[in-house]
């Protein structure tokens, strides 16, 4: 880099647009995943800016500047203090391309990751990667810049860098829960428009990027971004029409991917290739990224956002293009060359990464837990609810509690809110069903176990109650009674005054057998002009005789017929006592009742037996 003040401003001017990328990436990713952990992407992205940038710009820049060691690594203590302006815009250049290195691995393992590993992963990056492989590519001294090996802006020494990683800890990590449980089942973005805003973002830092790279204002300069933009371009244009053939619809993933895989592509010989040639690579890198995914999805490696296909795939794509667009070479050199750096840049990131990880792994898991993986970082890790979160919460809490009968708030004018309506009128509509369902049984109920006329229990309620009576007084002390009630005179009224004189005596005889009894007994209507009356623990039989009289004497009673007509009745009654302590059959309790009522009809009627 020459010491130009126009070079130099371009360099820092280039520095800036390099950085412009990293809220690129922090739309694209934070786009690309599902909503509960949309917050937790955009915090790792965040972060391992600042990280990587601090890292590099204390050691990094030392390392892959300085001074080389046999090639293989550089050092220079003290970098600021011997360096003129044109070299620390050029450790800033170099400080914005690794942290674009670092943050490619946190779209790919998202979701599932802890936010102290992603933090580990950008210091491993940081210091052991990037700024070592970086010297052997770029510094002057470096060993694969000593054979000729080009990479001109880093498809491999800063994209493939990134994928080479990502793929070591997407392959310890392991994938999403649910990713592959049907197939290749593929999840929810949370906003894929904020992953297109994110791409616009990183296609114009890529000007910087490669434009950058020249170390200068010139020709080159316009020619390299000219390459870029066309690449990008190309790249989009072969997802958005290949989508379209294998799909039946234009995907906005493969459109989007497709214009980064083009400008990942060119970056490695943006400075070498004609318009046309950019055209032919940025289609090249599309179908790289393309092949990528297919073999991912087959081997069940979960990328979240595609980045292993699209900065690994593509990058090495670009560099083995390098050949081909240049001039005065010996071609098969040269490829041997780009297939020497390719390889051992991807032994060295892949190694290291997953030498590191999957020690670090042994001691402590890299992996959040199960149920903080399907909370969602943003509330397990992050604390950072959102209205969705506090809906699906809501939900569940009613779902425990079998208790939809209140509405579910959360915070208005957001899409959660719209959901929340519509479930509340689902809830209000199911309350309204399940209230009809229970008045219809009750109904139902009623039917079966009332008589319609007198609203007394019919005769099975009778004998249900009765032997649940008898068990009770087997199983301790208690004396129970049964009264058997048939009507005197009924059969004269009902033939003189018809059926409706006749209900209305019935109905007139519950009432009053109703009023002389407890609300704990248990009156029913056994049939016809037969009513049975069940006493519980009554103190003595004293008791249940008492109650015959009041029956008896209270049917006695005139009974308003209407039309200025009186009905006279009585009531012929049989006793059973049930003693504690015995062993009964209702069938017997209640023979020998209707026994007893027959015995009283014998003596006169209008009069109580005890059997």
């Amino acid at each position: 880099m020459g010491d130009s003040p126009t070079d130099i401003l371009w360099v820092l001017v280039s520095a800036i647009l390099v950085a412009l990328m990293q809220p690129g990436f922090t739309a694209l990713e934070a786009g690309g995943t599902r909503t509960k952990n949309s917050i937790s992407t955009a915090i790792k992205n965040m972060s391992d800016f600042l990280i990587s940038f601090i890292v590099f710009v204390l050691f990094g820049a030392s390392i892959m500047l300085g001074s080389s060691y046999f090639g293989l690594v550089g050092w220079q203590p003290n970098i600021f203090n011997s360096t003129t302006l044109s070299e620390v815009v050029l450790i800033l250049f170099q400080a914005m391309f690794a942290s674009t290195a670092v943050t490619i691995i946190s779209g790919s393992i998202a979701e599932r990751t802890k936010f102290s590993t992603y933090l580990i992963i950008a210091v491993i990056v940081s210091i052991f990667i990037y700024p070592i492989q970086a010297h052997w590519a770029w510094n002057t001294e470096g060993w694969l810049a000593q054979i000729g090996f080009i990479d001109f802006a880093g498809s491999t020494v800063v994209h493939s860098v990134g994928g080479w990683a990502a793929l070591a800890a997407i392959l310890i990590i392991g994938p999403r829960i649910g990713r592959f449980d049907e197939e290749n089942r593929a999840f929810e973005h949370s906003n894929l428009a904020y992953s297109a805003l994110g791409v616009f973002l990183i296609w114009i830092g890529w000007i910087g990027f490669n434009g950058g790279s020249v170390l200068a204002l010139n020709e080159t300069t316009a020619l390299v971004i000219l390459n870029t933009f066309i690449a990008g371009s190309t790249g989009g244009i072969s997802g958005l029409i290949v989508s379209r053939i294998l799909n039946g619809y234009y995907q906005i993933t493969a459109i989007l991917n497709g214009v980064l895989a083009g400008l990942v592509a060119i970056t490695a010989s943006a400075n070498l290739t004609t318009p046309f040639e950019a055209i032919v690579i940025g289609v090249i890198g599309y179908f790289a990224y393309h092949l990528g995914v297919i073999l991912l999805e087959r081997y069940k490696v979960d990328d979240a956002i595609e980045a292993v296909p699209v900065h690994l795939f593509a990058g090495i794509a670009g560099t083995l293009a390098v050949p081909f667009v240049m001039n005065d070479i010996i071609f098969i050199e040269q490829l041997k060359t780009q297939v020497i750096g390719i390889i051992t840049i991807g032994f060295f990131t892949f190694g290291i990464s997953y030498i590191l990880l999957k020690t670090i792994n042994r001691f402590s898991k890299l992996r959040v837990t199960e149920t903080s993986e399907l909370i969602g970082l943003n509330i397990s890790e992050h604390k950072s609810s959102t209205s969705m979160f506090d809906l699906a919460n809501a939900m569940n809490s009613q779902a425990v509690s079998q208790d939809f009968s209140r509405r579910i708030l959360v915070e208005p004018y957001t899409d959660a809110s719209l959901l929340a309506n519509y479930y509340n009128q689902v809830t209000e509509a199911f309350n309204k069903l399940d209230q009809e369902k229970e008045l219809l049984l009750e109904e139902t109920n009623r039917m079966a176990n009332y008589d319609h006329l007198t609203g007394l229990a019919k005769r099975r309620l009778l004998v249900n109650e009765l032997s649940r009576a008898c068990i009770q007084s087997e199983q301790s002390p208690q004396n129970n009674a049964v009264l058997f009630i048939d009507l005197d005179g009924f059969k004269n009224v009902n033939d003189k005054y018809g059926h409706d004189g006749g209900d209305i005596i019935l109905k007139v005889t519950a009432e009053r057998i109703l009023t002389n009894i407890r609300k704990s007994d248990l009156a029913s209507r056994f049939g016809g002009d037969e009513f049975v009356v069940l006493l519980e623990d009554i103190q003595n039989d004293t008791q249940a005789t008492i109650v015959a009289d009041k029956i008896i004497k209270s049917l006695k009673e005139p009974v308003d017929l209407g039309n200025n007509t009186i009905g006279h009745i009585g009531a012929s009654i049989g006793i059973r006592f049930i003693e504690n302590n015995g062993t009964f059959s209702v069938e017997k309790i209640l023979k020998e009742a209707d026994q007893a009522m027959y015995e009283a009809k014998r003596r006169g009627k209008n009069q109580w037996v005890a059997y």
